[in-house]
């Protein structure tokens, strides 16, 4: 029989309780290898399989497109099921998974197929281990700080984005792309250790006790998402904002590094920066909301991220080119690092508990499915036009975004 979350106060755990800060310390853990071994995939591909620029493109399109269609009926599972057991499983089988590749490596045995199946099994448990953390968070955490505590992991996820690229560039030029892949390898087993020590989070109690795979409950995420008026809201929202910033990504290296004649160490410091705004705006968020209210924060710096991109096609050449786009990345994620945690937690607490996995993996699968079109979008509108032309109609959907923040649903839903 399972025990219930311990929530204990400790001077080791204050406020949040032992099982959030034991969570937080695996994710913690977890986040920092991923990023360290960010792109290493690809660079396997390159390096030791030759692979062309087609191939390496499918590598990546493969991996979502299979997660997409496996995460279908994974989200109703995961509803059912114990959320820490979800956890240490995806942990366990991304270890074993990641690590093959520097094995067969030195075996001489690596194929491309074998990446494919590594990238896609990689963002499948991805999914999963977000959908069962983003529920067990829930569980875990009282309403009231759960605004806190997506602070404190959203402040893990800006560090280890903005340090760990970085660095891991630097371990795969010492040491090589594979054994690189070896330490992404044991964050996941070690994360699986750390999570051995979290109280285990039963499922709902109005979640069904046995499968039903019915086209009810497979899309009942997205039914959710689209029912519910605050969550249909944020759910566009997040859509059309995050296509618009892959959208720009590719193309402000290229603005950079071709037409603004910056030096890689100038594209790295513009890169770089404003990765700290990020991480200096997901720590302040908690302290704004408790000054100015969650939603009444959450609207303004939802609108307030995003005018930025329409400052990039101003960028001239050299350092100014680096002072503008520098500035103006910058400003988009501190504001950015603000916004999540308060939408994060919307999102929590207006999403019962036994969706919790459904709704966090539609919101996945559509993300990862949107956004390599926008990507493409831009790409085509970049070569039809010009590149500052593209970057100005993707500020022109990271404007209308706002649009879709929840207006007119001003109270914090309950849950």
């Amino acid at each position: 029989m399972t025990q219930p979350i311990d929530t204990t106060e400790t001077p080791q755990a204050p406020r949040l309780g032992r099982d959030f800060q034991r969570y937080w310390q695996s994710y913690t853990v977890n986040a920092t290898g991923s990023a360290l071994a960010a792109g290493a995939l690809p660079l396997v591909a390159i390096v030791v399989l030759h692979a062309d620029a087609l191939q390496v493109s499918l590598l990546a399109a493969v991996g979502s497109i299979a997660a997409a269609i496996i995460s279908l009926p994974l989200g109703a599972h995961v509803d059912r099921a114990d959320k820490r057991t979800i956890m240490i499983t995806t942990d366990v089988v991304q270890f074993a998974a990641v690590a093959s590749v520097p094995l067969a490596a030195a075996f001489g045995a690596l194929t491309f197929a074998h990446l494919c199946l590594i990238a896609i099994i990689q963002t499948t448990c991805a999914i999963a281990a977000n959908s069962s953390a983003f529920a067990y968070v829930k569980q875990a955490v009282p309403v009231e700080l759960r605004t806190l505590a997506n602070s404190r992991t959203d402040t893990v996820a800006w560090t280890t984005q903005t340090l760990g690229p970085p660095a891991g560039g630097a371990l795969i030029g010492l040491i090589g792309p594979t054994v690189t892949l070896i330490a992404d390898a044991a964050s996941y087993l070690a994360s699986a250790l750390l999570l051995r020590r979290v109280t285990p989070a039963p499922p709902a109690a109005d979640a069904q006790p046995a499968a039903v795979w019915s086209r009810r409950e497979l899309f009942a995420g997205w039914s959710l998402l689209l029912r519910e008026p605050g969550l249909r809201a944020l759910y566009f929202n997040a859509m059309i904002f995050g296509g618009a910033i892959t959208w720009s990504s590719p193309l402000i290296a290229i603005l950079m590094l071709r037409e603004a004649h910056a030096t890689p160490l100038q594209y790295g410091i513009a890169l770089g920066i404003p990765g700290l705004g990020g991480l200096a705006g997901a720590w302040l968020s908690p302290k704004i909301a408790t000054r100015l209210g969650t939603n009444r924060t959450m609207l303004i710096f939802g609108l307030a991220r995003t005018p930025w991109l329409l400052a990039l096609p101003l960028a001239g050449s050299g350092w100014a080119a680096v002072a503008v786009i520098t500035g103006s990345q910058l400003a988009l994620m501190s504001t950015a690092g603000i916004f999540n945690p308060l939408f994060s937690t919307y999102r929590m607490t207006a999403t019962p508990d036994h969706l919790m996995a459904r709704v966090s993996a539609a919101w996945s699968v559509t993300a990862k499915s949107v956004q390599p079109l926008f990507i493409t979008a831009g790409g085509v509108l970049a070569t039809v036009l010009t590149i500052r032309s593209s970057l100005l109609v993707a500020g022109a959907f990271c404007v209308t975004s706002a649009l879709f923040l929840p207006w007119r649903t001003p109270a914090t839903p309950q849950g």
